[in-house]
């Protein structure tokens, strides 16, 4: 018969199991966390190399459209088809309304706008400038409250955080021997998509408090996004004609739709280890490293990695550091 001592000392032994467990899954939570941003910047890199090959328009519908496969070939589980089952009766019943479906907008312009711009300034100069505007929009996306959280109201720690991050896009955007004539546009683009994904992260989490499920949620925003980019997109290619070049393809560079889908179900199981800020911050600072290496390596951008670049990621980096610490507190 156990002793009081031995049981003690059991449920400390126990206790202390939990702590260790508790700790190593941490651990795992920020490696994935780590390798997310890591695949954010090898997706960006594959997607430009398509477009190279065969046009901006066809790259990103292959990579949007092979996602769109996977994650539909996902809905044979019933469990799937469960949770899409309850956005539909959501939208039926005005639980969530039309507009908060159309968080797929930004994913499928981010898409578009890889491969387009990620040839001409680089994969970093492209991802700072999508953090930026990112890190301003999240500002006017709390304030108004567009996502599952109550919203909030501005603090100077937040917004000299976004005006430190259209700093460090402005300084990155006059990097390299191209210039900022040259670099103007993408970069812009780049800006302006990062926006929209900081609103597409917040109505996503309103959708995904229905469905209970990141690829059921995923699902409808690969639905949205592949849409968009046909309808934005058809005119482009009807005019120039559909691309013979698709065996200039490297083999690596086919893979951007599978990357974004191992992305969302690391990010989906990570961020519940690591908690929202441990995660965005470890995904942030990977994907600017891996980001400076593939341009490093790409003879194209490689005149892009400089003293100046190096400088626009690292103010870039603080400010949404800075952002995401000042929205932890306020919340």
């Amino acid at each position: 018969m156990p002793t009081e001592s031995g049981a003690t000392a059991a449920a400390g032994t126990t206790r202390a199991s939990a702590v260790l467990s508790n700790s190593a899954l941490q651990s795992w939570a920020l490696a994935a966390a780590f390798l997310c941003g890591a695949l954010i910047a090898i997706q960006s890199r594959m997607n430009g190399r398509l477009s190279e090959a065969v046009g901006s328009f066809p790259a990103a519908w292959f990579s949007f459209g092979s996602g769109l496969v996977v994650l539909t070939l996902l809905l044979v589980s019933k469990a799937q088809r469960v949770r899409v089952d309850r956005v539909v009766t959501a939208l039926r019943t005005r639980e969530l309304v039309w507009w908060q479906m159309l968080g797929g907008v930004a994913g499928g312009l981010l898409v578009g706008s890889q491969t387009y711009a990620v040839p001409i300034i680089g994969v970093a100069a492209f991802l700072i400038a999508t953090i930026g505007g990112q890190t301003v929009c999240a500002l006017f996306v709390d304030r108004y409250g567009l996502g599952p959280a109550p919203a909030q109201a501005l603090s100077v720690l937040r917004v000299l955080a976004a005006a430190l991050a259209v700093v460090g896009v402005a300084v990155a955007a006059t990097s390299g021997e191209s210039g900022a004539s040259a670099a103007l546009f993408p970069v812009l683009l780049g800006f302006l998509v990062g926006m929209g994904i900081a609103v597409q992260q917040a109505i996503n989490g309103r959708v995904n408090k229905v469905s209970r499920s990141a690829l059921a949620t995923t699902w409808f925003n690969f639905v949205t996004g592949s849409t968009t980019l046909v309808v934005i997109g058809i005119v482009p290619v009807l005019r120039s004609g559909w691309p013979d070049t698709w065996n200039q393809v490297p083999w690596w560079a086919w893979w951007g739709g599978l990357i974004g889908v191992v992305f969302i179900a690391l990010a989906a199981w990570a961020v519940q280890h690591s908690g929202v800020l441990l995660f965005g911050l470890t995904t942030i600072t990977s994907q600017m490293l891996v980001a400076l290496v593939l341009d490093f390596v790409n003879p194209a951008t490689r005149d892009q990695v400089g003293l100046q670049m190096i400088i626009g990621v690292v103010i870039t980096v603080v400010a949404a550091i800075a952002a995401a610490l000042a929205a932890r507190r306020a919340k």
